[in-house]
């Protein structure tokens, strides 16, 4: 049953309310939101971390040239994937 609570506020749990228990466990949970809106927002903002790398428009080709000094394809091949890749 609701009820409103000796300071004037709703109480879920009735005559049987958590007290201060109850507010320590809203702030702890206000502060978990908090934290995780900013730990997520610094994420976003900082970009990528130095274990991350942003790929590079150049590293298909790249990738291409390698295969190509390895034998792994054809002259042939490696002409059409650069002029695909608009190396």
């Amino acid at each position: 049953m609701w009820t409103i609570d000796h300071r004037g506020r709703w109480d879920g749990f009735g005559h049987y309310g958590w007290g201060l228990l109850d507010d320590l466990l809203w702030i702890l949970l206000l502060l978990g939101l908090i934290a995780l809106v900013g730990v997520l927002m610094v994420r976003l903002l900082r970009g990528p971390t130095p274990g991350q790398t942003q790929p590079t428009p150049d590293r298909a080709l790249e990738i291409a040239r390698e295969r190509y000094a390895k034998g792994e394809i054809s002259q042939t091949e490696f002409e059409t994937l650069k002029k695909n890749l608009g190396g």
